[in-house]
């Protein structure tokens, strides 16, 4: 696991750079020699140190644990990009996979560090996942870092989990080979829908494993193909196939919801509208499903398809545009991809647009904007974090853009780098048409990040009318219930988490919420006080409870009343 470095850190790290005293982490990599670029398709072998202090000073880089890791340039059109993004997996002295805590995040063994380029605001990325969290739902927890790659400043990075099943990730269950029937076979998976065949060589995904009677190709991330039986695959196609069926030949989707997740459907997508990311119903979009179970008192739950988490937004929040269209980004995604007269040529899955259109599931997500805006949605509350974003990457920003000078200027794929990594040889790079350049919003970082809040409120306004929704003076709540893994505890570590608990937050597995009529039933591991309050503050109802399964009648005052459930405080969901 540890190396002597061919060139070691301090030597290859320019004079200048011993003076540079960081407010971010700061992360080397030392690629042994070896070029890393888009050409490049399989990982190669390389060492990353990590300091992660209070402050940070280049000239400390001989501290810390080294790992060795593979690591390669990720994805299809920003792989092409001068500053692109990379995957990476940590490795043992032997080659196993080894899992690593990196920020004070859950451990892993593969990480993605995305490489802000095009989104020069360098806040899309980490703002559309806290708006998901904000929903109290699990999505990848973020961390912007300084990078170092042979000795060579390559600008503020931001380390991204990568979407994968795991008790502080995507919680569905772990299904095995030799599970093939039953209630075993129902979960847990994990699966975008892609729009091509994806070239094993080219991208960090698998090859779509099936088609859908509709035409959508279905891309497994968990579980992989080498471990994959015939009998789940044929499971989950039929199981997409059934879903689709109830909107073909003229049928209006009846029952539905016995497929799909209705509330996590609603939360994911009212997202993507705020945002107005459009890649996040054709190249993101991630489902997951657990298994069906089966109580000890005979009672079943369905395993349903959950949305999300959320991928990629570097083109959210008008990146790619220059106004705020006043339509719905799913509607107009689905027009550029689904037109029989001439579209693009490419096909989605048509039950998400279906399920849109539905007036039950418009109404349903009316009343959740209302939830979400009256709290964790309210634009004081988005404030405050954009403001704590803004303040915390000043000083990283002015050396980003030192660094990668392209504020005012339109920039993509093939940019020329003005310091070019070491150890690759500058090659005349053939000319690809059409050659995407985006992200031209201000000639200023701080024009750049006022224009995402500037574009987020005027989605969130034009939303608001179409919900027929009046934001409050204030929120109502301010964040969700926070679950906190208690990771470090499990590995035998006591030390003191120097992270925000927010950044843990996901739908907590025991803290929610059912009802049924006019029942509540509250299952929590907290305990504390109970309260329904409505969209302006105002406590209907309150009461103490204890842990576990407290079941109580809503009272009269607050059924024919939208409210939001709370718990010491914080917002619960269903």
């Amino acid at each position: 696991m540890f190396k002597t470095l061919v060139c070691t850190i301090a030597l290859c790290l320019s004079a200048g750079a011993f003076a540079q005293i960081y407010d971010l982490p700061i992360v080397f990599i030392d690629t042994e020699g070896k070029c890393l670029n888009h050409n490049i398709h399989a990982k190669i072998p390389a060492t990353i140190k990590v300091l992660d202090g209070k402050s940070n000073n280049v000239a400390d880089s001989s501290k810390g644990i080294q790992y060795d890791i593979g690591i390669k340039v990720r994805g299809s059109i920003s792989r092409t990009f001068p500053k692109p993004n990379y995957s990476i997996e940590f490795h043992d002295s032997t080659g196993k996979d080894i899992n690593v805590s990196l920020f004070g995040l859950p451990p892993s063994d593969d990480w993605i560090l995305l490489g802000p380029y095009v989104d020069k605001s360098m806040v899309r990325n980490s703002f559309g996942h806290w708006l998901f969290r904000q929903t109290g739902r699990y999505s990848p927890r973020t961390k912007h870092f300084d990078l170092y790659i042979n000795g060579g400043y390559r600008g503020v990075y931001m380390l991204v989990e990568r979407i994968k099943r795991g008790k502080y990730r995507v919680d569905v269950n772990k299904i095995k080979e030799t599970d093939t029937e039953g209630e075993n076979l129902t979960g847990g998976y994990i699966w975008t829908f892609d729009l091509a065949k994806r070239d094993k060589e080219t991208s960090d995904e698998t090859e779509f494993e099936f088609s859908t009677s509709g035409g959508a190709n279905v891309t497994l991330h968990y579980p992989i193909t080498k471990k994959l039986a015939n009998e789940q695959k044929d499971y989950l196609k039929k199981y997409l196939n059934d879903l689709e069926a109830l909107f073909k030949d003229g049928k209006n989707g009846n029952e539905y919801e016995n497929y799909v997740d209705v509330a996590s459907t609603v939360d994911f997508m009212l997202l993507q509208e705020l945002a107005q990311n459009t890649k996040g119903y054709y190249s993101n979009l991630f489902m997951h499903k657990s298994k069906d179970k089966t109580d000890e008192q005979g009672h079943k739950t369905a395993g349903k398809i959950t949305l999300g988490p959320p991928g990629n937004f570097y083109i959210a929040f008008n990146n790619d545009r220059n106004e705020a269209d006043s339509n719905w980004t799913i509607e107009q995604t689905y027009k550029a991809f689904n037109n029989p007269d001439g579209g693009i040529g490419l096909r989605l899955a048509e039950w998400p647009l279906k399920i849109w259109k539905d007036s039950v599931f418009q109404i349903e997500a009316s009343k959740r904007w209302a939830e979400l805006r009256s709290g964790v949605w309210h634009t004081k509350v988005m404030d405050a974090y954009l403001d704590s974003m803004k303040t915390y990457l000043k000083n990283a920003a002015d050396r980003n853009f030192k660094r990668w000078p392209n504020l005012g200027k339109v920039s993509g794929q093939f940019d020329e780098d003005p310091e070019p990594i070491k150890y690759c040889r500058t090659t005349e790079i053939p000319a690809m048409n059409p050659t995407i350049k985006i992200g031209s919003n201000a000639d200023t970082w701080d024009g750049e990040f006022e224009y995402v809040r500037q574009k987020a409120k005027e989605r969130i306004a034009w939303m608001d009318k179409q919900f027929g929704f009046t934001e409050p003076a204030s929120p109502v709540v301010f964040e969700p219930i926070i679950h906190e893994p208690d990771w470090r505890a499990e590995m035998g570590d006591t030390s003191e988490v120097r992270i925000d608990a927010n950044n843990f937050s996901r739908l907590s597995p025991t803290n929610f919420y059912t009802v049924n009529g006019n029942v509540l039933e509250i299952h929590t591991n907290w305990g504390g006080t109970f309260a329904l309050v409505d969209l302006n503050g105002a406590v209907l109802y309150k009461v103490h409870i204890k842990t576990g399964v407290t079941s109580l009648t809503i009272p009269a005052k607050a059924r024919d009343k939208h409210w939001i459930a709370t718990l010491n405080g914080k917002m619960m969901n269903r």
